[in-house]
């Protein structure tokens, strides 16, 4: 168990340390609202990935991990979480390019009262490489920690939270540690960016999901 889990850790490390939305966020929100907005961020993460490896855990279990691979699923996800994330960056960017989201707070884009922890919810579910990552490309070390039983599967979990929670508090902390000497115009052009990586993420993943359902084929683009 404890190979497994060390592999397992060395495998997370390639998915939390991957550029996407929540490290955006991370980054965003870290400046804007403190240092904690990382660990709040995993926190929704979190939740997310424990409800994900146990629906994936009971499918293997009953045999069923063929409903992981249809096309369908992933040109769903792919096509709804593009667009929420498509809609994400272009109010993150058109509200810096106007000056409505500023680091002195009461823009329209904040005004939404998405709390952090939702935010990880939401950001982790509108990924579909997420899901991918998950269903398809290391379900099998689900698999073997099924050997040992529900603790085997919480403590895959566990390990893999982990990195995101070192990743994405760490990212808020060094965001965060520099508020108070960021420039406005800095932070402006930081959120266009970061904006327009969201934008890009969003519109990368529709044309994905379109792939997804006119091939009929699931794949890690």
């Amino acid at each position: 168990m404890i190979q497994l889990l060390a592999a397992f850790f060395i495998i997370s490390l390639s998915g939390a340390l991957s550029p996407g939305p929540l490290t955006t966020m991370a980054i965003v929100e870290g400046s804007r609202r403190g240092k904690w907005s990382g660990w709040w961020l995993s926190v929704g993460h979190g939740v997310a990935e424990v409800t994900l490896v146990a629906a994936i855990a009971l499918l293997l279990w009953l045999g069923r991990e063929a409903v992981l691979e249809q096309p369908i699923v992933a040109g769903l996800i792919a096509l709804i979480g593009g667009v929420f994330l498509g809609w994400m960056g272009w109010s993150m960017a058109t509200a810096a390019w106007g000056y409505k989201l500023t680091l002195s707070g009461g823009d329209s884009f904040h005004n939404m009262k998405i709390g952090l922890v939702p935010a990880g919810v939401f950001l982790s579910i509108s990924n579909p490489y997420w899901w991918i990552w998950w269903a398809l490309l290391v379900s099998f070390y689900i698999r073997d920690s099924l050997v040992w039983g529900v603790w085997g599967v919480l403590a895959l979990f566990v390990v893999h939270w982990l990195t995101d929670v070192g990743w994405l508090t760490g990212l808020s902390w060094l965001t965060g540690s520099g508020r108070s000497i960021m420039k406005p115009g800095l932070y402006r052009w930081i959120i266009i960016g970061c904006g327009v990586i969201l934008l890009f993420f969003g519109i990368s993943f529709v044309i994905a999901g379109i792939g997804f359902l006119m091939t009929g084929r699931v794949g890690t683009g």
